[in-house]
């Protein structure tokens, strides 16, 4: 178990909601709720469209 003292404050949620399409096709949106967590939501999509 981690102390509190290892622990930040938070400064952001990013979620990745994924859908499918008629044809039965995956895809996703990634959001962020605060612009100090947008370098992570970048990372996220950029990986998911690799795949």
């Amino acid at each position: 178990m981690q102390s509190d003292s290892e622990h930040g404050n938070k400064c952001g949620t990013v979620t990745v909601t994924v859908y499918k399409d008629k044809t039965g096709q995956p895809y996703f949106t990634v959001t962020t709720d605060t612009d100090d967590v947008l370098p992570v939501s970048y990372v996220i999509e950029d990986t998911l469209y690799l795949y």
